[in-house]
């Protein structure tokens, strides 16, 4: 390679001209200068030919367009139908607040930007939503939707998941899981509709007010939203326990012993017995099976059991010491 820099030479025993030793330093000073501007920098802008064949160099403009199409790939085979974030993050289990006949979100408040994406995966930030006024509705349960846009509104239809087409009425929407990726569909009466929103939650009213608020179950914790609730699966180990539901201790509510309750979400009761201790579950009210929570009579022993429950699983306990002994309902944080 050529040299490009060029000093002057000093002969032993003679004296340097100060001048020539300045020039000198002036000259290694450019030379440093111009290497580090042929490395680049954030001010200089290079032309370089685009890669046409296999062995030529790619360009920076063709590798930012690559990974632009990368990531539009891998958002569209990512999960589909989803929310990536807001519901449970940090253990927060609810994305509204209501009042009498107001849905009010909390998006762009306590739960920050809300990541959606459609069925087909695409994905939309919402960084704030209006409230929605349930003024004038009927008694009934209403669907909450959200639109790429950010727009959240009810319908009072019904939420289909599952592979066989069901018997759809006017509004109804249809996830049909028998395709990969699933498709969605709304029927408008005559015909299907593309579906392109994501459904948030479900309201109740009920003598002109809200009586209750739910916040679907999403892909946070390894959960989809509609599609599955059961966890992913993982070959990882730690991947396997982070995507463990937890059940969230700080707003546990404690219960009565000898009476029977619905669990209004999926749930882990703490059970705390001295002796004779017995706790229940039923799936109807009717047939239940029967759990020995501790069997010592008169030694003093305590026996503390956390049993897990799903949402709509009905349970009991009963036990020969009350005084001595405790229950608690632990909602799930991830639903």
């Amino acid at each position: 390679m050529a040299d490009y820099l060029t000093l002057t030479e000093f002969v032993p025993g003679t004296k340097a001209k100060a001048q020539e030793v300045n020039a000198n330093f002036a000259a290694l000073k450019d030379a440093v200068n111009q290497k580090a501007s042929m490395d680049g920098d954030s001010t200089q802008a290079f032309a370089v030919a685009d890669a046409t064949q296999d062995e030529h160099a790619i360009n920076k403009s063709q590798l930012t367009g690559l990974s632009d199409i990368l990531t539009t790939e891998i958002n569209k085979t990512g999960t589909k139908f989803c929310v990536k974030s807001g519901n449970t993050t940090s253990g927060k289990g609810d994305l509204f607040s209501y009042s009498v006949l107001r849905i009010i979100p909390k998006v762009g408040a306590s739960y920050g930007d809300l990541v959606i994406s459609d069925y087909r995966g695409i994905q939309s930030t919402i960084s704030s939503a209006a409230e929605i006024s349930m003024s004038g509705k009927a008694d009934g349960d209403y669907n909450i939707y959200v639109t790429s846009a950010g727009t959240l509104y009810t319908l009072k239809n019904n939420i289909y998941r599952q592979a066989a087409r069901p018997t759809l009425l006017d509004g109804d929407v249809w996830f049909n899981t028998s395709t990969k990726p699933l498709k969605c569909i709304k029927y408008n009466g005559i015909a299907d509709i593309e579906f392109l929103d994501v459904p948030l939650g479900k309201v109740t009213i009920l003598t002109s007010a809200i009586t209750a608020l739910e916040t679907f179950a999403f892909n946070q914790n390894g959960y989809d939203v509609n599609t599955q609730t059961t966890l992913k699966k993982s070959t990882n180990l730690a991947t396997s326990i982070s995507n463990l539901v937890m059940p969230d201790y700080i707003n546990g509510v404690s219960k009565s012993f000898s009476t029977i309750y619905q669990a209004e979400s999926d749930a882990f009761v703490h059970v705390k017995v001295r002796y004779n201790g017995i706790f229940s579950v039923s799936s109807d009210n009717s047939t239940w099976t029967a759990l020995t929570v501790n069997s010592f009579v008169d030694q003093g022993y305590i026996t503390a059991v956390v049993f897990p429950i799903s949402k709509g699983m009905y349970y009991k306990c009963t036990t020969g010491d009350s005084s001595s002994s405790s229950l608690r309902f632990c909602p799930c944080l991830a639903t």
